[in-house]
């Protein structure tokens, strides 16, 4: 009997994120989420933290406080904060979502490994179970880096908008969205 397929369907199933570990989504059973080595998500407070700045908070209102001060916003610059901060939620959202489905992946890869062992299925589909199973896990992952363009991009605007936000305009880079989508692809 050939296994070939196994490990990595496997390893496709602990993967609950398709970021580098400099930017893992690391969901945990509390209420606070790392979205990557800068920003938190805690009870639906954004925090970035940045080298050599305050730490900078966003609301689900759309307020920003910065070393737990309030900053004055506009309407405009309000709307790219919520933005951010519900980009934040959604990849937390969708995190949970990728950890459910890599769950279901080892289980159905286990199912077919049983099938295969017990003769019920051939070698081709144990080999097609597996692959749709790790199809999910690849719809989820693709979802969290959907999500972090989205939080680049409000980033980007807030920076050009809100001097009071460019010392936290590299929280997300290009690369980091780019490495996140190149990892969902197969």
């Amino acid at each position: 009997m050939s296994f070939r397929y196994l490990p990595c369907v496997l390893a496709l199933a602990v993967l609950t994120s398709a970021c580098s570990s400099d930017n893992d989504v690391q969901v945990f059973g509390g209420d606070t989420d790392v979205i990557n080595s800068h920003i938190t998500l805690n009870d639906g407070h954004v925090t970035i933290k940045m080298p050599g700045a305050p730490n900078a908070t966003i609301d689900q209102n759309g307020q920003l406080g910065i070393d737990g001060h309030d900053v004055a916003v506009n309407d405009a610059q309000r709307a790219l904060l919520q933005r951010y901060n519900g980009a934040a939620r959604q990849t937390r959202e969708h995190a949970l979502e990728a950890g459910k489905a890599g769950v279901a992946t080892a289980s159905k890869a286990l199912g077919a490994v049983a099938g295969k062992m017990t003769g019920a299925d051939t070698a081709e589909q144990t080999k097609q179970k597996a692959e749709d199973a790790s199809k999910d896990i690849l719809q989820a992952a693709t979802k969290i880096c959907d999500d972090m363009a989205e939080m680049k991009t409000a980033q980007d605007q807030l920076a050009a908008q809100l001097d009071a936000f460019k010392p936290y305009a590299t929280a997300l880079n290009d690369e980091s969205v780019a490495k996140c989508r190149k990892d969902t692809k197969r």
